[in-house]
Parts: C-alpha cells; structure tokens; sequence
C-alpha cells in the first residue's frame, strides 16, 4: 500500500472515530447542547477533529468518493468551528450534527480506497 491510501485511511478511521463520539456526546439532547458546558464542548471538538480529518484526505480520495459532502465539511469547519468561533451558528452545528452526521457515518462505512498517483 502506497503512503496516500494509507494516509486516507487513517483519516477516514479518524473521521468514524469522531463522528461516533460526537454521537455519543449528543445523546444528552439538543437543549443541553446549546446550554453550553461540557455537552457543547464535547460534541464541537468531535466536529473540529471529523472535519479537520476531511480536510486532511487527498484528493484522489475525495474525486473517488464524491457522494461524502467534502465542501460541507469544509464550510463548517471555516464558517464557524475554527475560523470564526465566536460567529458559530449553535443551532445550525446542532441541526448538522442531528441530521446530517448520521448520513455521512454510515458514507463513511463504504468509501473507496483507491491509489491515485495523480492526487
């Protein structure tokens, strides 16, 4: 195995790894997440690491997986987790991490690896 797909893969495990535990740090509910603490913290910093390792795959990886919204992950990691922290939208972060996370979870579960000389 060539060093790019070895890479993807260990961000692609970071990725479930980060979504699961921002799962779990979810399950106290919506309202305890925008009551701020640790809740709030927890499931942030899971998003911080999912979307940090998105950004982190080549992009071979990502032409080869198209239907992981790799720009979504990008967005909300410059838009308000990282970037503009102070500006973060709490309620969309949670809709995102409601609605969307699951989605991209069980994606993530059937990505291909492939070595793209090219990315």
């Amino acid at each position: 195995m060539t060093a790019k797909p070895a890479r993807d893969q260990g961000r692609i495990a970071a990725m479930i790894e980060a979504a699961e535990e921002a799962r779990a740090d979810a399950t106290m509910g919506e309202a305890a997440f925008l009551d701020g603490g640790l809740v709030q913290k927890a499931v942030l910093f899971d998003l911080i690491h999912l979307t940090e390792s998105a950004g982190r795959v080549s992009a071979g990886f990502k032409k080869a997986n198209p239907r992981i919204p790799w720009d979504r992950l990008t967005r909300l990691r410059t838009q308000g987790l990282v970037h503009d922290y102070a500006q973060v939208d709490l309620h969309e972060v949670w809709r995102f991490a409601r609605d969307e996370l699951p989605r991209i979870r069980r994606q993530l579960d059937h990505v291909k690896f492939v070595g793209d000389p090219q990315s």
